[in-house]
C-alpha cells in the first residue's frame, strides 16, 4: 500500500481573520486524516491570502472521505488541488 499527496487549498472565510490562527485550526483538522507536509500561505489578489496545505495519507484512504470532511470546516473554504501518488523510497 502506498502514500499519496494531496495538496489542498484553503481560502479563508473571513478576510480579517487572522490567517496563522486559521492555518493552525486546519492543520489541527487535517491532522485526523493524514501527516501535515507542508503548510504555505500566499497572496492571492486584493488584500486575500490563499493557505496551500499538502497532506500525505495512505492511498486507500482516497479523497471522497476528505471531501465530505470539507463542508464541516467552517473557518475556511477547503478544496482539492492536487492529488500524486508519493514516490517510494
Amino acid at each position: 500500500m502506498g502514500k499519496v499527496i494531496i495538496k489542498i487549498k484553503a481560502l479563508p472565510k473571513d478576510t480579517s481573520s487572522n490567517v496563522d490562527d486559521t492555518s493552525e485550526k486546519i492543520k489541527a483538522f487535517l491532522s485526523k486524516y493524514g501527516s501535515i507536509y507542508k503548510v504555505e500561505v500566499q497572496p492571492l489578489a486584493f488584500g486575500l491570502t490563499v493557505i496551500m496545505i499538502t497532506l500525505v495519507t495512505d492511498e486507500e484512504m482516497g479523497t471522497s472521505k476528505l471531501e465530505e470532511a470539507f463542508t464541516s470546516f467552517t473557518d475556511a473554504s477547503l478544496s482539492i488541488s492536487e492529488v500524486s501518488r508519493a514516490p517510494d523510497f
